[in-house]
């Protein structure tokens, strides 16, 4: 049986945040801060993750995908102590220590936790609290120590007095409880405060009077420990993400011209010897083999990327596979579940959609391939396009191995270009066109001699 059990308060209303979304849900480098939370606390092995939700509940519970997180309902906003409370129910057969944390506090490293609960165990502390030292500690409860022994805390001043207003240590609302010291504590809180709610803080004060030890530890940043609480810190706490995660990936052997302006979100992978050049973003599900060069500006969202692929300036890649030695754009956009196999190159202005291209197949400039499948080493002509849609579906084009798409041309789907065959610039092509052979659709081209200068007499 697990020994170790964890509390994520994520039932507060967050005014600040001014949103719809339930603050838990708010994203740091595509995740949300309780996902992240969760994240960081999960190589400990706690069980149960219990999730306490309130405003928005329904969307929280939706948000967790981990079928082991157990949620528990906090009826109304009573403050910190009181949502506690609410996972008790949860958590009635535990024996153990219980972490209590908050879910809108999302850069705690796993080093962290396990540096608190290390020091728990040294102490055979009731309480270990993490702690930080503020410039400015507004806002943060001061952590009033023992005079004699200052490896013990006495209490947190949430409303500081005198000189305790000077002391720049604050709590961060992230402890380590023995089950049996926190129920008993939380059923003494009380609500004689300004607010009116029961404050979890007031636990440590109470088992210290009852003769327990409550210890602490101190984080050497206090920005790993931020709390967000409107979007201006959101974005602090973002930037703080953003510089870990790029941090690692430099340490790993991935150059970044300007990591200031290079977005990477959390689980991305990204092979040694690639370039992020400034302005690039990789989102989501996305993993980028070795040796690649992409940017400066371009997406890449849910995609593989093979070794030695180049995404050029100003490119869009979506949700799609592409293969090694692999060139897009300038400019280019390939989305929808598209296969680019290796070597194949997309070019200037041209869109690839719900389209499986071949190894070294060419399509260099605006063209439009959507629902195709296409051969390999095709050439796809300067503004050709696949007509996809009638109107009320989208039809496939089957596009053969070597064919050759002239500039100009419009393949009217449902349609197939034989393999090797050859389709003339300016065509407009509805019927299949057999292997090896030409297809032509124009219209014949007349000359009309003088029309210029009768024109411009007619205006006269």
């Amino acid at each position: 049986m697990s020994q170790l059990a964890s509390i994520v308060l994520a039932a507060g209303l967050g005014t600040r945040m001014k949103s719809q979304i339930p603050k838990p849900l708010h994203r740091l480098c595509g995740q949300t801060m309780l996902n992240l939370v969760l994240s960081s606390l999960r190589p400990l092995g706690p069980d149960p993750q219990v999730v306490v939700v309130g405003q928005g509940a329904e969307q929280v519970r939706q948000s967790v995908s981990d079928p082991a997180v157990v949620f528990a309902v906090q009826e109304q906003q009573l403050g910190t102590g009181d949502a506690a409370k609410a996972a008790r129910g949860a958590l009635a057969e535990f024996e153990g220590d219980i972490v209590v944390t908050c879910g809108d506090i999302p850069l705690v490293r796993t080093e962290t936790w396990e540096r608190m609960l290390s020091e728990h165990h040294r102490q055979g502390a009731a309480c270990t609290l993490v702690t930080a030292a503020f410039q400015n500690p507004q806002g943060y409860g001061r952590i009033i120590r023992h005079p004699a022994d200052p490896d013990l805390v006495l209490r947190i001043a949430e409303e500081p007095r005198g000189e305790e207003v000077e002391i720049r240590e604050g709590n961060v609302s992230v402890y380590c409880f023995r089950a049996e010291a926190l129920w008993e504590a939380l059923e003494e809180i009380r609500d004689d405060n300004l607010k009116g709610e029961y404050y979890l803080t007031d636990a440590v004060e109470i088992l210290v009077s009852k003769g327990m030890k409550v210890a602490a530890v101190m984080v050497e940043e206090a920005t790993e420990v931020i709390g967000i609480n409107d979007r201006a810190t959101l974005a602090r706490a973002e930037a703080v993400l953003r510089s870990r995660i790029n941090h690692r990936l430099m340490l790993d052997g991935v150059t970044m011209v300007d990591p200031a302006t290079t977005y990477v979100d959390v689980g991305v992978e990204v092979g040694p010897d690639t370039i992020l050049y400034p302005g690039t973003i990789l989102r989501g599900e996305t993993t980028v083999a070795e040796g690649c060069v992409i940017g400066p500006h371009v997406v890449v969202e849910d995609c593989h990327l093979g070794a030695g692929t180049v995404v050029k300036a100003g490119s869009v890649v979506r949700e799609s596979v592409v293969g090694e030695r692999v060139q897009i754009g300038p400019n280019a956009h390939v989305r929808d579940h598209s296969t680019l196999e290796e070597q194949v190159r997309v070019g200037t202005g041209s869109e690839v959609c719900r389209s499986r291209l071949g190894a070294g197949t060419k399509d260099l400039h605006f063209s439009y391939l959507g629902d195709a499948t296409v051969g390999a080493g095709a050439n796809i002509g300067a503004g050709a396009i696949t007509c996809n849609y009638d109107g009320e579906k989208k039809n496939p084009t089957l596009i053969e191995d070597g064919a050759f798409v002239g500039s100009d041309a419009a393949l009217i789907a449902p349609v197939t270009i034989g393999a090797g065959s050859f389709v003339a610039a300016g065509s407009v092509i509805s019927k299949d066109v057999p292997p090896g052979a030409l297809g032509v659709s124009r219209a014949a081209q007349r000359i009309k001699e003088g029309w210029a200068e009768k024109r411009t007499k007619k205006k006269s």
